[in-house]
């Protein structure tokens, strides 16, 4: 979901670091590079060591960075992308994780059936992404 939350709030985003299109463009296009590259590390990782360990540090680190990239002041545009592009590291540690994991853990039709619905869960949380992130400015008046 948090892919998408930006987008969301794009114009929003743009008035707060004062910036023009092509600098918010870079928001996604950092976190896609990172992603982009560090999805195949995670994956060669993810045959050497614990899987799930990788996993639930990748998570962990997500999550930090996301919540963190929330409090950047406006004259710091360098560090919101700096941050995006570390949620790249923690969204390719999960997504190149997970579907080994889920088909360790089932096996024949409930494999299928679990890969289908983790898989099925990306576009729909990029939809709730630009729904959520809209919807928690309005709330929240900022």
């Amino acid at each position: 979901m948090d892919r998408f939350t930006v987008a969301g709030v794009l114009p929003d985003i743009e008035q707060f670091f004062n910036i023009g299109d092509s600098s918010s463009g870079l928001i996604q296009t950092v976190f896609i590079s990172s992603y982009m590259v560090l999805a195949p590390v995670f994956g060669y990782l993810g045959d050497r060591y614990n899987r799930k360990y990788l996993m639930c540090g990748g998570i962990a680190f997500w999550s930090l960075v996301t919540l963190g990239s929330s409090f950047i002041p406006g004259e710091h545009f360098w560090l919101l992308l700096l941050t995006r592009g570390l949620v790249g590291v923690g969204e390719a540690s999960y997504s190149t994780i997970a579907p080994t994991l889920i088909a360790d853990l089932f096996v024949a039709d409930q494999r299928s059936r679990m890969l289908s619905i983790f898989y099925f869960a990306i576009p729909v949380g990029s939809g709730l992404g630009y729904i959520a992130g809209s919807k928690v400015k309005d709330m929240a008046g900022d």
